[in-house]
């Protein structure tokens, strides 16, 4: 039950912005829409991945995602479309699109937290690695191009973007490595 609450309300504050009267938030702001609804999505599913029982609900997914490599490869394409800027712009104007968004994004994060749960450290490693550098990539070319990529938000909003999309995958790289060097100290 307990890790039922922080999974309900990162679902709730996720799924809010999306609606009025906090959709304004996310038509306003790139970075609302992608360095704070966004990854709140992803840290939804991954939460209530890990809050519901193993069993049923969740032993479906075991043998389609055999050490975690099908689960990981669908949530970084998941990830990867989702950092597009005609993507960001359609879940701006379209409600449907907006809906795709919500649905695909959690739906990573249940993804991620299996695959992490069933698969080797040289395997996370891997997908860590290129998820890190993909998001550090695209928030230095936030940062650094004179171009307007997304038509719904400013070019102030893109950098400031950037360094939000920077600063997730920086510390999403350096919360594994802590994950992975515990598990060491503990296993060793």
């Amino acid at each position: 039950m307990k890790r039922a609450i922080p999974a309900l309300i990162a679902t709730l504050l996720a799924v809010a912005l999306s609606a009025p009267p906090w959709r304004y938030l996310i038509e306003q702001s790139m970075v609302w829409h992608m360095a704070v609804q966004m990854p709140l999505l992803v840290l939804a599913g991954w939460w209530v991945m890990r809050a519901l029982p193993r069993g049923r609900a969740v032993d479906w997914l075991t043998p389609w995602n055999r050490y975690g490599l099908t689960g990981f490869i669908t949530a970084l394409v998941i990830l990867a479309y989702w950092m597009l800027p005609l993507a960001i712009d359609r879940a701006v104007v379209l409600p449907q699109a907006d809906l795709f968004k919500l649905l695909t994004l959690f739906f990573a994060g249940l993804l991620l937290q299996h695959s992490f749960a069933c698969s080797p450290l040289a395997l996370q490693l891997f997908f860590v690695g290129y998820l890190v550098s993909m998001m550090t990539w695209l928030g230095s070319y936030f940062i650094t191009t004179d171009l307007r990529l997304c038509n719904a938000y400013s070019l102030e909003t893109q950098v400031q973007t950037g360094w939000g999309i920077a600063f997730i995958g920086i510390g999403l790289g350096a919360l594994w490595v802590g994950h992975a060097l515990s598990g060491a100290r503990n296993s060793g």
